[in-house]
């Protein structure tokens, strides 16, 4: 998908599942250890990951954050969300 400035957007989903693999790569961390340090089930993490599910609550979001050891601000604060859009929303398309 491509913006009208012709930058490549990605869906706002799958640029957070990238960035949680990200974390998970970087912290030299399993599924199974984000969920313990999270309190978020192992399944619900997984179900998220491989894209079974699209949507993950943001209540979620900020427990993985805390497993991970930062900030919510800190998740977003990275290049792969630079360009993201949320498909399937009903927009004006003038915007």
């Amino acid at each position: 998908i491509i913006s009208m400035r012709g930058d490549i957007l990605m869906e706002l989903s799958e640029a957070i599942v990238l960035r949680i693999k990200q974390l998970l790569k970087e912290k030299n961390m399993k599924t199974y250890d984000l969920s313990i340090k999270s309190g978020v089930p192992r399944s619900t993490i997984s179900l998220f990951l491989s894209r079974e599910t699209k949507t993950i609550r943001l209540e979620n979001l900020l427990y993985l954050c805390e497993g991970f050891g930062i900030e919510l601000k800190d998740f977003f604060n990275d290049e792969v969300f630079k360009n993201v859009e949320a498909k399937n929303w009903l927009k004006n398309p003038e915007d």
